[in-house]
């Protein structure tokens, strides 16, 4: 089940069909103009067997129940639609952030131990195969301190529609999570929490530190009205210098200046949100009873109450 007919239902409905090669046993429930989703949908030939419903309900009503769900809906609607799926039963992938603040994001939380259902966080950079090359590559060095540069032009259009920040979410509380996934790739084994945090009045540019319990200090950059669309990733260790720049569709990758190529059996995994399906899916299909993906949920939860006092710091 996908719930949330926008953007970003309609991305992940993209995603799973091209993973599943039909639309067939696929329902999505979407709550705001369903006949309107209903047409869209009438007029994509991939798209025949797509089942369209107005509410979470009717969509457990369909021949083949659903057994996991996507929540793509409005930030301020994911805690509502995860207690809903969760309740029902379905292991649940909700879209970043959890919730529009930490406190609900546990609520969350709670329910999938309660349940016993699995509870995925849709960070989906943190799958990028280069992000994993490089980070067991780096595995022996010493006194790692990172920059992720995160910015974006004005009117960006991404997966087919203008990117748009729903006003329930600040910049950096919206980004927090692919920051703080991806320096995890990195620094799995230590703690992150947040020193600093600061975002300019006008909402489009912001900066995090982060510092873990080894020492090292990370820094996050973002800008939403850049010249031109740019992620990259800094690392500096005692032993030299290396980055992923991951601003197309292919990653590219120095270590100290030189050009340094993907594995081959990881060249095609150009789709980070396929990957985050699979091992959504994975962990789904795998599951004998209270488990949370991979992703450190907790941590997230942490770091997100970090922000909030870092910005209550740092005032107005």
């Amino acid at each position: 089940m996908i719930v949330g007919g926008g953007r970003w239902g309609r991305t992940w409905l993209s995603v799973v069909v091209a993973a599943r090669g039909s639309a067939e046993g696929v329902v999505l429930a979407a709550r705001s103009r369903p006949q309107d989703v209903r047409t869209w949908a009438d007029a994509r030939a991939e798209l025949a067997g797509l089942t369209v419903v107005p509410t979470v309900a009717e969509a457990m009503l369909v021949d083949r129940q659903p057994q996991a769900a996507i929540i793509s809906s409005r930030p301020r609607d994911h805690v509502r639609d995860g207690m809903e799926v969760l309740s029902r039963g379905l292991h649940s992938l909700v879209e970043k952030p959890l919730g529009v603040d930490p406190e609900s994001g546990r609520m969350l939380v709670a329910a999938a131990q309660r349940t016993k259902r699995i509870l995925a966080v849709g960070t989906e950079f943190a799958y990028l195969p280069a992000f994993h090359q490089l980070s067991e590559e780096l595995a022996g060095a010493a006194g790692a301190d990172m920059t992720l540069i995160w910015e974006d032009v004005e009117n960006d259009v991404r997966y087919g529609a203008t990117k748009t920040r729903h006003e329930e979410t600040g910049l950096l509380y919206d980004l927090l999570p692919h920051a703080f996934s991806i320096f995890r790739v990195f620094v799995a084994e230590a703690g992150l929490r947040i020193s600093a945090a600061r975002q300019t009045p006008d909402g489009c540019q912001g900066r995090i530190e982060f510092l873990d319990d080894r020492g090292g200090r990370h820094e996050f950059r973002c800008h939403t009205k850049a010249k031109a669309r740019r992620r990259i990733l800094h690392i500096r260790t005692n032993s030299g210098h290396a980055s992923v720049d991951f601003s197309g569709v292919h990653s590219q990758m120095t270590i100290d200046g030189q050009p340094h190529a993907l594995d081959q059996g990881m060249s095609a995994m150009t789709s980070t949100l396929r990957l985050e399906l699979g091992a959504f899916l994975s962990q789904v299909t795998g599951s004998t009873g209270p488990a949370f993906a991979s992703f450190d949920v907790f941590g997230l939860l942490a770091v997100q109450e970090n922000l909030k006092r870092a910005h209550a710091a740092a005032g107005p």
